[in-house]
């Protein structure tokens, strides 16, 4: 009976142990690496994601307000985007310095306007385009 408890009390410890080290573990930590290149179409999709976000935050999307509605602003500040990342005129795009143009488009204050990229200082061709070497 003694060996009995003793076996038992000795797999609780080691189950106690394997779940508590099984949660420890747990899902890896995730990083995200914002150096290298994007392709213009993300990058477009992105700042127009980004842009037509501000613009839902300062009530500019909706009936009477700039935008009719959230599609038509995708498409306008898609059109925008392509136009400023010409594909002929930027051959590569950071994505540190898009990150860094999509962090500002969203801490812009509403009462700034945001008709085009080139308001936003680090969200101008020279700042997010790689040039060729």
């Amino acid at each position: 009976m003694e060996r009995n408890s003793w076996l038992l009390a000795c797999g609780v410890v080691v189950s106690v142990t394997v779940i508590g080290c099984d949660k420890q573990r747990g899902e890896p930590a995730m990083t995200t690496t914002t150096t290298g290149a994007l392709s213009h179409d993300d990058a477009i999709m992105r700042l127009a994601t980004a842009r037509c976000d501000r613009e839902a935050a300062c009530n500019e999307i909706g009936a009477g307000k700039k935008y009719a509605d959230r599609d038509e602003c995708t498409r306008e500040a898609g059109q925008n985007a392509r136009g400023t990342l010409r594909a002929d005129q930027c051959a590569t795009i950071d994505q540190a310095k898009l990150s860094d143009c999509l962090n500002d488009i969203k801490n812009e204050r509403c009462n700034n306007p945001l008709d085009t990229l080139d308001t936003v200082t680090s969200c101008t061709r020279s700042k997010m385009c790689v040039e060729p070497k």
